[in-house]
């Protein structure tokens, strides 16, 4: 068997880090074929000690480095990473005990570069854990067009061939975000061949709370998605003009932009989504809703979402 790596940015995360490692320990392949990548991203609390018994072990191999973030630790370890598969797996998260033995074999048997398969949510309170929604689901359709719009799985569902990874190359710096998403989307833009594997494969763990407020939160996301826009944008440019379902694609996501930078009132944000809508179509009126279709064509699209957004704030107040 060829060995997998699995890399596992670490910050803060003294209350799970030994749970999520003792996931990967208990792989029904065995440690043999495996190999640990941890990168302690700067942490301030007891992390980094827990860490070094795991060192002293020869568990894990572990990297110390100042905090720099959730892409870069992934990148340094990457780097790293000897495997021929790679396993990314934050450090609040857990892989069910035959999730890389399944979608290893699948890679294998399909000569396929990433394999995918289905997770569980779960939330932990005083030691309790709850399991939430289970998500089942395969790519449909275009897998770009799939993985821009709303298809989305967890790294720690999903398996990478080394191979995809190396074109994929370096982590996306500038979505602090949603980056984990856009280097799934990396894949297939990649023409990386996927495979699914149907069964739980990883646990998900729902934040009880963040220190963000609602607004900040939401509007720090959406620029997020908003960047990412631009990126494929730019990527699918040549293309627009014979793939409408492309161009819908990227419209419905500047709209979605344009709907909460409006609702917060990001003047500046809104226009600017505004525009790269009539990048594509100079002429635009939607279709997805007979009343702003109407308001559309009678005041314009600019007009009737600035109308929409005007309506959203007060009712807010």
């Amino acid at each position: 068997m060829k060995l997998i790596s699995v890399i596992i940015p670490a910050y803060n995360c003294e209350n799970f880090i030994e749970e999520t490692l003792e996931s990967v320990f208990n792989q029904s392949i065995g440690s043999e074929n495996i190999e640990v990548i941890v990168i302690n991203d700067g942490s301030t609390d007891n992390t980094l000690d827990i860490l070094k018994d795991y060192q002293a072990q020869d568990k894990i191999t572990l990297i110390d480095t100042p905090n720099r973030g959730v892409s870069a630790a992934r990148e340094t370890g990457r780097k790293l990473a000897k495997g021929k598969y790679i396993q990314y797996l934050d450090s609040d998260d857990l892989l069910t005990s035959e999730k890389l033995e399944i979608q290893y074999k699948a890679l294998e048997k399909e000569k396929a570069d990433i394999a995918y398969g289905d997770w569980q949510k779960f939330s932990e309170k005083n030691g309790s854990k709850t399991f939430l929604e289970k998500i089942e689901r395969q790519i449909e359709g275009d897998e770009q067009i799939a993985l821009f719009n709303d298809f989305w799985c967890p790294p720690a569902a999903i398996l990478y061939s080394k191979s995809i990874v190396d074109k994929i190359g370096e982590w996306n710096m500038s979505l602090p975000i949603i980056q984990d998403a856009r280097y799934f989307l990396d894949a297939a833009i990649h023409k990386g061949k996927f495979v699914y594997t149907k069964g739980i494969m990883a646990k998900y763990r729902v934040s009880e709370g963040t220190s963000l407020s609602q607004r900040h939160g939401e509007v720090k996301f959406v620029q997020d998605v908003f960047t990412n826009a631009k990126q494929i944008h730019q990527l699918w440019k040549n293309e627009l003009d014979t793939r409408k379902d492309k161009a819908d694609a990227l419209i419905s996501s500047y709209r979605y932009c344009v709907r909460v930078f409006g609702i917060y009132n990001e003047k500046t944000l809104f226009e600017k989504t505004l525009s790269k809508i009539y990048e594509i179509d100079s002429n635009y009126i939607p279709q997805t809703s007979k009343p702003m279709q109407y308001l559309s064509s009678v005041i314009g699209y600019s007009k009737a979402e600035k109308l929409v957004s005007l309506y959203h704030r007060m009712k807010k107040i």
